[in-house]
């Protein structure tokens, strides 16, 4: 029983050490100072090409914003379900929704109509 009291004992000492061998050694060596001729302003370099004046804060109506594709008139919606693909050599194509896709949409739209 003492020998296997010993060898947790031991256990946890080896592994206290090991936890705390990153922190001693981070102490133990100088950091990176970076380079000596490191000037004072670390700005990028760059010109702007007259003075700068600071634009009003754009104001938006947020009631006006709407992401929901039933707040958009049908048309528009149904033209919003169309899949846009993009092929390797970086020509589009639109496929339009299916007839299922749209079916469902246009039933889903008449029972937002009739206060669903």
């Amino acid at each position: 029983m003492t020998s296997h009291l010993r060898s947790i004992a031991v256990l946890l000492m080896v592994g206290a050490a090991l936890a705390a061998s990153p922190v001693l050694a981070a102490d133990s060596v100088d950091g990176n100072r970076g380079p000596a001729d490191r000037g004072l302003n670390r700005d990028a370099p760059m010109s702007l090409p007259g003075p700068v004046s600071a634009q009003p804060m754009p104001k938006v109506d947020a009631d006006a914003l709407s992401r929901s594709i039933f707040g958009q008139d049908e048309a528009s919606a149904l033209d919003g379900l169309a899949t846009l693909s993009v092929s390797s050599d970086g020509a589009t194509s639109e496929t339009p929704a299916s007839g299922d896709l749209r079916d469902i949409f246009e039933a889903e739209m008449q029972g937002r109509k009739a206060g669903r």
